[in-house]
């Protein structure tokens, strides 16, 4: 190599070197000092080194002070829980959660890029609205309803009726009673609020309810169709309700009340029978994962009939028992899956009666007539007791129920009776079969310093991934009964003088990441 070339490529070095210094040199930043002002930067925000930078957590993270109060199993270590909000939490309006979180509904927010979050404080008798930004982190909360309500009742599972699902042209919440009054509550979502409103929906009768659930509008072109649980265990027990108009799929004045009634039972030698007319059947006249053909009988004015007519209606159709109906749900997908519909019965606890653990029941509904259709215990936890014929011997108290287009969700509450472990939620295939534990209530003793045995149980698990475009997404409500504390009393605005109803409970929501559909 000459000299000339030499010294033109030892240049070409010595240039390339110093470029690389330059770049490397974080401190000074594009105008060598910090990229803003030719000072020295600080911490990040002008270019010093970027350490103090923390990114936006995003929808996945958890937004309230208290961890979630779930565990998940180690077969389930790919589903994330994350805390939403728990009564320790205060948001900007000065909102504050308050116990017994329970029935609720999810909407997109027709005003911001956020979410509408309502959701029933069972054991307050009161009715929330949270507003939740587009990250699903709380940003104001409001009371639709409180324990000063004209027709005072205690405010169970819901349900979101929604026009675009389930039809009509009005988004409306169904609020369920199973006590002191026994009616169907519908609230407007995105009402200016009306703590002691009434808001009954007459025409669907009085029973002992643990929700209302309407099925999608094309599950029955024209036709109004509500299924109900019924959590009673007294005269007729619980009955499976269905409220039915023909005048289009948004009528809730028009309609007819039916109880489910059975048209076969067991022979108890493996096969089936048809029913003797005019005798009252219930749960112990079916065997497990055996399919039965039922029907929808009416109950002539039920609109018109206090609790206690209701009862002696059923008895008088001879309408089938169960040991406390619980939640109600439907197969997600098309319109055949959503007339399959699924129902948990919670039982009575050891040694009670026909049904001492708790079942779940598949009912398929006649493509055409809703009136008909097909029953099949597919879960159940008596394998040593009434039948002894069950398939989960853990099972205990199966209450709350969420059903995708691939699975069943069941939940436990646990606080009547138990077989000695925290509150868990179950994933089964839709045939009831391949169960496995999801996750299990966590006992926190530093919430309940003076003990807490297993004391909690969930409310609704409702699957939000299409809303918010996210797949596995679901927000579950939690009642952790043992959080006590005195300054949750009166959260709702309302306060009874001599102290009656005042609920000194916590509660949380959370969010699952994950969750298969």
């Amino acid at each position: 190599m000459t000299t000339l070339k030499k010294l033109l490529f030892n240049l070409m070095m010595l240039a390339s070197v110093s470029v690389v210094f330059l770049a490397c040199d974080v401190e000074d930043g594009m105008d060598g000092i910090d990229g803003i002002d030719g000072e020295d930067g600080t911490d990040g925000i002008d270019g010093e080194d970027g350490e103090d930078f923390t990114p936006d957590p995003g929808m996945f993270s958890n937004k309230s002070n208290l961890a979630p109060l779930v565990a998940m199993m180690p077969q389930f270590n790919y589903v994330n829980a994350y805390s939403i909000i728990s009564s320790s939490d205060t948001l900007s309006n000065d909102f504050k959660l308050i116990g017994a979180q329970d029935g609720a509904g999810f909407l997109k927010d027709p005003d911001s890029d956020g979410y509408i979050y309502v959701v029933n404080a069972e054991d307050t008798y009161a009715v929330s609205r949270i507003m939740l930004d587009k990250d699903l982190k709380p940003i104001s909360g409001e009371w639709l309803l409180n324990s000063s309500v004209g027709d005072y009742a205690r405010q169970c599972s819901g349900t979101m009726w929604e026009a675009a699902i389930h039809g009509g042209s009005q988004d409306l919440y169904l609020s369920a009673s199973e006590s002191i009054n026994y009616d169907v509550k519908g609230i407007d979502p995105y009402m200016t609020p009306d703590p002691d409103a009434d808001f009954g929906l007459d025409a669907l009768g009085e029973f002992s309810w643990e929700n209302a659930v309407p099925l999608p509008k094309d599950a029955y072109s024209g036709k109004t169709v509500i299924i109900g649980g019924d959590d009673d265990s007294d005269v007729s027990e619980g009955q499976v309700t269905m409220y039915l108009s023909e005048n289009g799929d948004a009528d809730l004045d028009n309609g007819k009340i039916y109880v489910l009634r059975f048209k076969e039972i067991s022979d108890n030698t493996g096969g089936k029978t048809e029913v003797t007319a005019g005798e009252i059947y219930n749960e112990s006249d079916l065997d497990f994962q055996e399919t039965y053909a039922v029907e929808f009988v009416e109950i002539p004015n039920g609109k018109d009939m206090t609790k206690d007519e209701m009862e002696d209606a059923c008895v008088a159709v001879q309408a089938s028992g169960f040991m406390r109906v619980e939640d109600v749900d439907y197969q997600k997908g098309s319109a055949a899956n959503n007339r399959n519909v699924y129902f948990a019965v919670t039982g009575r606890g050891p040694g009670g009666n026909y049904n001492n653990w708790g079942t779940v029941y598949k009912l398929e509904l006649d493509e055409n007539n809703p009136l008909e259709g097909q029953l099949t215990q597919v879960i159940s936890g008596n394998t040593n007791t009434n039948n002894e014929d069950g398939n989960v011997s853990v099972l205990q108290s199966p209450d709350n129920i969420c059903v995708t287009e691939n699975f069943i969700y069941t939940q436990e509450d646990p606080n009547s009776f138990s077989r000695g472990h925290s509150a868990y939620i179950y994933q089964s295939d839709l045939n009831g079969n391949n169960t496995s534990v999801v996750l299990e209530f966590v006992v926190r003793q530093d919430l309940a310093p003076n003990g807490t045995g297993l004391s909690g149980e969930y409310g609704a698990l409702i699957d939000i991934s299409d809303k918010v475009g996210q797949p596995g997404t679901f927000i579950l409500n939690l009642q952790p009964h043992y959080w006590r504390d005195d300054s949750f009393r009166g959260r709702d605005g309302h306060t009874f003088t001599d102290g009656t109803y005042e609920d000194n409970q916590g509660g949380q929501i959370v969010l699952l990441q994950g969750l298969p559909r």
